[in-house]
C-alpha cells in the first residue's frame, strides 16, 4: 500500500527519520505523492492494453474467441542522494546543531531536485535518473498519444476548453486529480478563469492556501535546488500537467526510506563525512494517470 510522506511521518521510528520525512513532505508535490515500498531493485507489473470483445450468439453457435491484451512493464529504483562533509572543528566548536543543519539542507536540496526530476527527468540524457512526465509524455506525440493535448498549434493564451480536455483524459479511478504547473501558469490560469467562477482558494491539510480550479487542487512547482525554473524556463511556451496519484496510478516507489549514514572522519582531511541516500523512483502504473497540455503562453 502506497503512503504519502505526510502519512509516513506518523510511522517514523526515531527523531532523525521524522525530521527528514517532515522536510521532504514540506513541498507541495511530495506531501501528496504516495510512495510504494517494494522489495528488490524494481517494480514489475502488467498493464492492460485492450479488453477482449464480447457479443451475442445464436442457439447452438459459439462465441468468437477474444482475449484481453496486456504488456509487461517495469520501473527500476534509482540511487539518489549526496555526501556531506563537515570540518571536524565546526562539529567540536558548534555541536550537533551544525550536523543537523547540514543534513536538513541536503534533504531540502533532494526534495527540490526530486520535484524537478518529476517533470524533467530523462534517463536518455542521464541514465542514472528516472524519467519524468515530460519524457513519458513528449509534446511531439500529440497526434498519436491521447494523453498529450495541444493548447493550440503554437504557443498561445490558455484555452480553458483544452485544459478541460486534458483533465478528462486522466482516469482518476475515484481518486483526486491535481493540476501541476508553474507559478506563472497559475497566475495566467487565474486571469483566464476569473470570470467563470471556476477558481477557488482552499486550505490544505497544512493550513496553507491552495488554488483550486474546477475542483482540482493546483500544485505549483517553482525552482529546483540550483534555482533553475522547473516548468517555465520559457514562460511563453510551457506545459500544464494533470495527474492523479495512487497505488495503481501514478506513484513513487522506494525500498525503505531515506538513509543517513555517518561514515566517520576522512583520512584525507579533518572532515566528517555523512552520506544521505534514497533508493527511489517514479512509476506510471496506469497509462491514463497523467496528461500533458502543451503550448501554453503564460505571458499572452
Amino acid at each position: 500500500m502506497a503512503l504519502n510522506l505526510s502519512e509516513a511521518k506518523k510511522h517514523a521510528s526515531n527523531p532523525q527519520e521524522l525530521a527528514i520525512v517532515s522536510e521532504l513532505a514540506a513541498g507541495p508535490l511530495l506531501s501528496v505523492l504516495p510512495f510504494r515500498n517494494i522489495e528488490g531493485n524494481g517494480l514489475f507489473w502488467k498493464r492492460e492494453e485492450s479488453l477482449g470483445d464480447v457479443g451475442f450468439r445464436n442457439y447452438n453457435a459459439n462465441y468468437a474467441e477474444a482475449y484481453a491484451e496486456v504488456s509487461q512493464q517495469s520501473e527500476s529504483l534509482r540511487l539518489f542522494g549526496g555526501d556531506i562533509k563537515i570540518d571536524r572543528a565546526i562539529l567540536d566548536l558548534e555541536g550537533a546543531e551544525s550536523r543537523a543543519y547540514q543534513v536538513q539542507a541536503k534533504t531540502r536540496a533532494m526534495r527540490l531536485a526530486w520535484e524537478s526530476l518529476f517533470i524533467n527527468g530523462d534517463s536518455n540524457q542521464s541514465p542514472s535518473e528516472f524519467d519524468g512526465l515530460a519524457s513519458r509524455l513528449p509534446a511531439a506525440d500529440y497526434a498519436s498519444n491521447s494523453q498529450v493535448i495541444r493548447n493550440g498549434s503554437s504557443a498561445t493564451a490558455l484555452d480553458l476548453n483544452a485544459l478541460d480536455e486534458a483533465i478528462d483524459a486522466v482516469d482518476a479511478q475515484g481518486g483526486t486529480k491535481y493540476l501541476v504547473m508553474s507559478k506563472s501558469a497559475r497566475r495566467h490560469l487565474t486571469k483566464q478563469a476569473r470570470t467563470s467562477a471556476q477558481i477557488d482558494i482552499a486550505r490544505n491539510e497544512f493550513g496553507y492556501q491552495q488554488m483550486v480550479y474546477a475542483g482540482l487542487p493546483v500544485i505549483e512547482l517553482d525552482r529546483d535546488h540550483q534555482n533553475a525554473p522547473i516548468l517555465d524556463s520559457s514562460p511563453s511556451d510551457q506545459s500544464i500537467y494533470v495527474v492523479t496519484f495512487g497505488n495503481d496510478l501514478l506513484t513513487g516507489i522506494q525500498n525503505g526510506g531515506i538513509q543517513v549514514r555517518d561514515l566517520g572522519e576522512s583520512t584525507a582531511s579533518p572532515q566528517i563525512v555523512i552520506r544521505v541516500e534514497w533508493y527511489c523512483g517514479l512509476a506510471m502504473i496506469n497509462g491514463r494517470s497523467a496528461a500533458r497540455l502543451t503550448n501554453v503562453n503564460a505571458t499572452a
